[in-house]
């Protein structure tokens, strides 16, 4: 009882001595935490701001790329000609069309703005505005045009020359292109802009004063754009600045269209009022907790830390692996019923595990009985066809070879007594079964070299001739002329390699490259049992790096190599 209360006193003293870093860390918390929000609000407002200005230079440059590019337009390149005003009619004809292109432009734009074109050669006018088509005045060419956006009344004007180069003097241009739009465009943009976010945006240029949404601060405006004028203004940038006794965050991006600022601010003390309160109501409930803490700790040490402790032990006794550990009887409270469940779980695994083990011998047993045991009948019956029509040929030899090496083939393939086989007894089969196929096929050769010091040595049961029925089914049997396989064997540094090659067909990189994926896939409808039997045999016996291989033959057909590691060692 004297441990229990000194560890008790531990844990009292303990939350009481970590209350000043908690406190402490929470004052710096939340220092940084208004410091985030700060931030969040600048980068919210900058972010805002630019997504506003990019809305705003997109229309602008679609505008201008559309005064750049409009004079290549045929109708328009057809209309320049000089010849082109003797013929009246045709020229009244073409200006319609090329009037219904530019308002059919106005209508697809964001932007509804006044597209005019000046033909100094030919003193003519076409423009989406009639008033501004009625005469051809040449004066307003006399300057040379700016290279941004022009801002007089109330309308943003800019120009555009063919060639590029008359900029700098109109009156020698073959085309000069005029496009302007009301300042209503971009104050809608501005009250769009507002409504979706607290800030309230406006355009400002020191020498023109500002535009603004439809619902602006008038004062406000006027004191920031006063602080404006005083300041050298960068591309872009943000401040802070106190407006009728509140701090605002301000921000401003310089518009390369139109050389004005966009400027949009919010109010910082308003945003932060809330993690104000917060901070205050996190003192007070610190306190109530504190009072609550003491008095619950005791009774959480008895009922809770206690029997956890002796859960935690037994846990770790049984992740050892010490499935006999068993906790004892708590008191009678939620724990007794965990304890009681720990038990029989237990109890349980130890049955499992040792279930587990008897299984796993058992299935491993099966699956090679399983996997031995598939084999296609499809062989057995194109045997006996051919015994039948050799027989109706009197055809003696034939018949008796054919059932010898037929007997002896399955004679081996369905003893059952042995899972594993010598390689003198597989050569002995696939002997047996390449000369059934010799006699079917009458233009197979084969050859068998396996070294004497490999024919000891242990493999599953029928191993070699799914290999070989592959190479003679799918690679001789396509081709017309006669084929060849070879059957080989080596051994180098402790790993075992029986390799089938023939003369075959062959296969792609590609085909070759999937067959060898299907070999570690589970067997599907689509795929043929044999050689995947073999792989997965040897997998299962001999573990990783044991199985087929597939590559091209130098006899240009499909060379497959079945390897394995020596473990007689082992």
């Amino acid at each position: 009882m004297l441990s229990r209360f000194n560890v008790f006193t531990k844990i009292t003293l303990l939350i009481l001595l970590l209350l000043i870093p908690v406190l402490t860390l929470y004052t710096y918390s939340n220092r940084e935490s208004v410091k985030v929000i700060e931030h969040e609000i600048q980068s919210g407002t900058t972010n805002r701001l630019s997504f506003f200005a990019s809305q705003v230079e997109a229309t602008i440059y679609q505008l201008s790329l559309y005064g750049v590019s409009i004079g290549q337009d045929s109708s328009i390149q057809e209309y320049q000609r000089p010849d082109f005003a003797e013929q009246p009619y045709e020229r009244v004809k073409l200006s319609v069309s090329i009037l219904e292109k530019m308002n059919l432009y106005n209508a697809a734009s964001k932007w509804h703005s006044e597209i005019t074109l000046y033909f100094p050669r030919t003193r003519q006018v076409l423009s989406t505005d009639y008033y501004a088509a009625l005469s051809y005045d040449e004066k307003q060419f006399d300057a040379p045009f700016p290279q941004a956006w022009n801002y007089e009344g109330n309308r943003f004007t800019w120009h555009a020359t063919d060639p590029v180069s008359a900029m700098a003097n109109p009156k020698s241009a073959r085309l000069i292109t005029k496009i302007s739009f009301p300042i209503e465009h971009v104050t809608a943009l501005l009250d769009q802009n507002k409504i979706n976010n607290s800030g309230d945006p406006f355009l400002f240029d020191p020498s023109r004063g500002t535009i603004r949404n439809g619902s602006a601060n008038e004062t406000r405006i006027a004191l920031l754009s006063g602080q404006l004028k005083g300041m050298s203004l960068a591309e872009n940038g943000a401040f802070r600045a106190e407006l009728d006794d509140t701090e605002y965050f301000v921000s401003y991006i310089r518009s390369k269209s139109l050389g004005w600022y966009y400027v949009d601010y919010v109010p910082m003390q308003q945003i932060l009022s809330p993690v104000t309160s917060s901070r205050n109501l996190f003192y007070l409930s610190i306190a109530v907790l504190l009072v609550m803490s003491v008095a619950v700790v005791f009774a959480l040490y008895r009922s809770v830390q206690l029997p956890l402790l002796q859960l935690v032990r037994g846990t770790k006794r049984l992740s050892a692996g010490d499935f006999s550990v068993r906790l004892p009887n708590a008191e009678r409270n939620e724990f007794s019923v965990l304890f009681g469940r720990f038990n029989i779980m237990a109890q349980r695994i130890q049955e499992l595990i040792e279930n587990v083990y008897e299984e796993q011998l058992r299935r491993r047993e099966a699956t090679l009985k399983q996997l031995q045991s598939q084999i296609n009948p499809h062989f057995l019956y194109n045997c006996l066809f051919y015994i039948k029509n050799m027989a109706r040929m009197k055809n003696e030899q034939a018949v008796v070879a054919m059932s010898l090496n037929l007997g002896e083939y399955y004679r081996y393939i369905t003893r059952s007594e042995n899972d594993l086989a010598t390689i003198r007894e597989e050569v002995r089969m696939a002997t047996n079964y390449l000369n059934i196929q010799a006699l079917r096929l009458e233009r197979m050769r084969f050859e068998i070299r396996i070294p004497d010091a490999m024919l000891e040595v242990t493999v599953p049961r029928l191993t070699l001739q799914p290999i070989i029925e592959n190479a003679i089914v799918h690679g001789l049997e396509p081709q017309a002329e006669d084929g060849e396989i070879l059957v080989s064997g080596s051994c180098e540094d402790g790993i075992y390699m029986l390799t089938v090659e023939d003369s075959g067909v062959g296969m792609t990189e590609e085909a070759m490259a999937d067959l060898q994926r299907k070999l570690e896939k589970p067997l599907d409808q689509n795929m043929g049992c044999g050689t995947w039997n073999v792989h997965q045999r040897m997998l299962f016996l001999f573990g990783e790096g044991a199985g087929l291989r597939y590559a091209r033959s130098a006899s240009g057909g499909v060379r497959v190599t079945l390897s394995w590691l020596d473990k007689t060692d082992e």
